[in-house]
């Protein structure tokens, strides 16, 4: 990321040894130490920021992934096949409703109530 050589660490070691003192340094060096930490955490944090809104991003990018969740459809299927395969879930559906209706409409005497 940043082209520092050891000439660089060794010239900015110097300069704040002479700035600061040897008395200061490590107090110097212990805070630097620690902004550099919270920059990386900071850094981390809006990483995963981003991955999370990019995914947020390619959940609604595609209209039709619940459709597809719903209906049990596979990539790759054809516009025939998808078509045939919803329209036999509603065909099923329908029996199942027809059949709950008609127990449902039954009269009593055939639910062995013997009077």
């Amino acid at each position: 990321m940043f082209d520092i050589g050891a000439m660089e660490i060794f010239l900015v070691a110097v300069v704040a040894l002479v700035v600061v003192g040897p008395k200061e340094l490590p107090r110097l060096l212990k805070t630097v130490g620690g902004l550099v930490r919270r920059m990386r955490e900071l850094a981390a944090e809006f990483k995963d920021g981003v991955e999370q809104l990019a995914a947020e991003a390619e959940e609604q990018t595609d209209p039709f992934a619940e459709l597809r969740k719903k209906e049990g459809l596979r990539p790759g299927m054809s516009a025939e096949e998808i078509t045939n395969h919803i329209m036999r879930n509603r065909e099923r559906e329908a029996e199942a409703e027809g059949k709950a209706t008609a127990d449902s409409n039954k009269p009593d005497s055939d639910k062995g109530d013997a009077s």
